[in-house]
């Protein structure tokens, strides 16, 4: 024989009350102040006008609204799920021609420059400006 604990009782009577329709809210009066009107206030002012902030659409409308919200936010989910997978699959992964290792394993600056026959131009003046493109070596000396 099972034992029944309270919490198992407690279940049913507890979907029994969430599955019960919710009274609407009373309205609630809005005040627009200010001299311009451009402060709202939910106590009378002194120069203020009422508004009304009643939501004019039906329950069936309101319901919609909801449902698609729902399916919008489902949808959010499942992009950014695959979001993170594609991150994670290229993670690793190095665009051609871009260097893929770390700065600490890179040779000193003056090294490299001691075995290139050019210059390595001077950074540019202007920091939003990239420098100019420089054609590898091999590209620079094959005929045309």
């Amino acid at each position: 024989m099972k034992r029944c604990t309270p919490m198992r009782a407690a279940v049913p009577a507890l979907l029994a009350v969430l599955t019960l329709p919710l009274p609407a809210a009373p309205p609630q009066t809005v005040y627009r102040c200010g001299p311009d009107g451009r402060s709202y206030s939910q106590a009378p002012c002194a120069d203020g006008k009422p508004l009304s902030v009643e939501d004019p659409r039906s329950a069936s409308q309101q319901r919609e609204a909801r449902d698609a919200a729902a399916r919008d936010a489902q949808l959010a989910g499942q992009l950014a799920d695959e979001r993170r997978q594609r991150e994670q699959a290229a993670k690793g992964q190095a665009a051609a021609g871009f260097r893929t290792a770390p700065a600490s394993s890179l040779e000193a600056p003056g090294a490299t420059a001691s075995r290139s026959r050019r210059k390595t131009p001077a950074a540019p003046a202007d920091p939003r400006m990239s420098p100019p493109f420089r054609a590898p070596a091999a590209a620079a000396s094959a005929p045309r």
